[in-house]
């Protein structure tokens, strides 16, 4: 099925979820019949004229993927949308008219040369909420303050992001392909033995992307970097070879992110660390397997305890039962980041602690309180999966001087703390045919040989 087509029908679920939103918000009281999405406004560093890296804002971008700021579309139910697309006119910066696109047959287009010139073409906008990332751009539209998104509508819009359409899936197949073809990439270069700058540098070219587009900046850390959660440094020879390889790296298709991590380890690492590199891929798979539709997402966090659990029971971390260890709290210093989230248009997406399209929060548990999702799966979330294990100094002190010291092999632990740590993570669509991995049959996994 052709991109058009995918977004005519993707143009239908979301003017039948404006309508669902607009109900939401009349029934809290607040009476709109459309709202005007607008594609951001560029930011400025402190004191300069030199832009921060531009970014649309989502909902804009869920329902038009057009590149630059200022752009607006004005969404009402059951009628076309309307779409003003703002070409300056300049010689400083190249403002070339993009390429007509599989969207434009589908919208209502037209142009201006600057923004303020956006009210000649859309008259006044009674009861139009606005969308996006300055109140002075819905002052110049002349929309109220108390439309500027409303707390009675962005909920349900929210809410809504987190059932991807047929079209939001095919965008995020075609960045985890870019992504795949990174990642293989990268590997190669760290069996060479490239440094952590080298990798991510051939990372940005064999998936296709400028420094500034990526989703989110490359995690590529050797050895005990490997235990910095957002390591975002990029050493040079004088920390290469490394014995163990984290790269969490993905890619961005159309503003649809993938977000995924891999795990790899020379032959000159320790054997308890490859088991624990296959141990914690292993387990990544039977959490995978339980993103089914109804499933609390914290049922999977907690069993990637228990996993974990077991696994650290077996290389001889624990000198206690997997059971016992679980219990006892043993496993958070060595994994103490949620096992996922809602995945999208943002990498960490929205909605993940909602309750319901009226808003509401369920946070997480106090013994979980990095978990990054409260919902209960449905049909059409797409999710990471990503447990890890980690010899974090910071987190593994207090253990050391605590009650349950006694425990731990810290002989075990001190040899394997110079090698950092492990994540595996994928990205996941619940199915009413169950959980469709979208990354792993183009990315292996460090038990299976690519």
């Amino acid at each position: 099925m052709s991109l058009g087509t995918h977004y005519q029908r993707h143009l239908e679920t979301l003017d039948h979820q404006l309508g669902e939103s607009l109900a939401v918000a009349d029934r809290l009281g607040m009476v709109i019949e459309g709202v005007l999405f607008h594609a951001g406004r560029m930011a400025y560093k402190h004191q300069d004229d030199q832009p921060f890296n531009f970014t649309a804002t989502p909902h804009f971008r869920r329902w038009l993927p057009l590149e630059g700021p200022e752009h607006v579309l004005l969404a009402r139910p059951g009628q076309r949308p309307v779409v003003v697309r703002v070409q300056p006119e300049d010689y400083w910066y190249d403002t070339t008219p993009a390429v007509a696109s599989y969207w434009e047959e589908h919208v209502e287009l037209m142009q201006v040369a600057k923004f303020e010139d956006i009210p000649t073409v859309l008259g006044d906008l009674p009861r139009v909420a606005y969308i996006g990332n300055s109140a002075e751009a819905a002052a110049t539209l002349g929309i109220d303050r108390s439309m500027v998104e409303p707390d009675a509508l962005l909920p349900p819009l929210d809410w809504y992001r987190t059932y991807k359409t047929e079209h939001e899936i095919e965008l995020s197949r075609r960045a985890a392909v870019m992504a795949a073809n990174g990642h293989a990439k990268a590997r190669e270069l760290f069996l060479q033995g490239a440094s952590e700058r080298q990798i991510h540098w051939a990372y940005l070219e064999a998936s296709n992307q400028l420094e500034f587009e990526v989703p989110y900046e490359t995690i590529v850390a050797f050895d005990s970097k490997a235990a910095i959660l957002h390591y975002q440094g990029k050493r040079g020879p004088e920390a290469a070879p490394g014995k163990v390889f984290l790269l969490d790296a993905g890619a961005a298709f159309q503003g649809y992110a993938i977000d995924v991590t891999r795990t790899w380890a020379t032959d000159s690492a320790d054997d308890e660390m490859h088991a624990i590199i296959k141990g914690v891929d292993s387990l990544e798979r039977d959490l995978v397997a339980m993103v089914t539709s109804g499933r609390s997402y914290l049922d999977i966090h907690i069993e990637a305890h228990r996993g974990t659990a077991r696994l650290l029971a077996e290389v001889g971390v624990y000198r206690c039962s997997a059971e016992e260890a679980f219990d006892r709290g043993l496993t958070h210093p060595f994994l103490p980041h949620g096992v996922g989230h809602q995945l999208g248009l943002q990498v960490h997406d929205v909605a993940g602690f909602m309750a319901g399209p009226e808003g509401g929060r369920v946070p997480p548990p106090s013994e979980y309180p990095y978990l990054r999702n409260t919902r209960i799966i449905e049909e059409g979330h797409l999710l990471t999966i990503e447990p890890g294990v980690y010899f974090i100094p910071l987190l593994l002190d207090p253990l050391r001087q605590g009650a349950d010291c006694g425990v731990i092999d810290w002989q075990l632990v001190d040899r394997l703390l110079p090698l950092g740590g492990v994540r595996i993570e994928d990205n996941v669509l619940c199915t009413n045919d169950g959980p469709e991995d979208l990354t792993r049959h183009l990315i292996p996994g460090p038990s299976e040989e690519p």
